[in-house]
């Protein structure tokens, strides 16, 4: 329990007081290597206990609940029993999300991946095989669906053409477009 409230502060303490709240920064310290104009909306915790593993490229987007795993955690079923075996596990992996990439809602994203550049991963997918260039996959495993130049030809054709220039105008416009009415 001491060790959890210290740990928690430690967090704290380098979070808010050494990188001053930029989950950016504070990765960084970690040893992930992040590019330039990156949106990070995923917790850093979801970053794992081997944030060094990662590295994420430039014009990257990871959204919410975006879940980074750099080890097979499931020797601790065995890791007792065979000769050599470290209390942290045998078995890592990098994960490189590649240049000007977007990262769904809950993607889990395990040992050994590469994604990008240039590909989507749809929300909720667990990515279990690298990701080719200019690709969109979704699902549980993530497969390929389209090219990215389909899938914004397929856009083109569902998107709303929007004038407002801040949120509640936004919420005025679509209401509006979609319900008929404001609300």
């Amino acid at each position: 329990m001491i060790r959890k409230l210290l740990n928690y502060f430690l967090f704290l303490y380098r979070y808010i007081c050494i990188c001053r709240g930029n989950k950016t920064t504070y990765l960084r310290s970690l040893g992930a290597t992040i590019g330039e104009r990156c949106d990070i909306f995923t917790s850093v915790r979801n970053f794992g206990s081997e944030p060094w593993l990662i590295e994420i490229g430039n014009k990257v987007t990871l959204t919410a609940g975006t879940l980074l795993i750099t080890h097979d955690g499931a020797s601790r079923l065995f890791r007792d029993s065979m000769p050599g075996m470290s209390r942290f596990g045998n078995r890592f992996g990098t994960i490189r999300i590649l240049d000007n990439s977007f990262v769904g809602v809950n993607v889990i994203i395990l040992p050994g991946i590469t994604i990008g550049p240039n590909s989507i991963v749809g929300s909720g997918s667990v990515v279990t095989k690298d990701v080719p260039p200019n690709s969109v996959v979704a699902g549980n495993p993530a497969r390929t669906i389209c090219t990215v130049d389909e899938y914004i030809t397929s856009y083109k054709k569902k998107m709303i053409p929007i004038a407002a220039a801040n949120r509640g105008e936004l919420r005025v416009e679509l209401t509006q477009k979609l319900w008929g009415q404001s609300r």
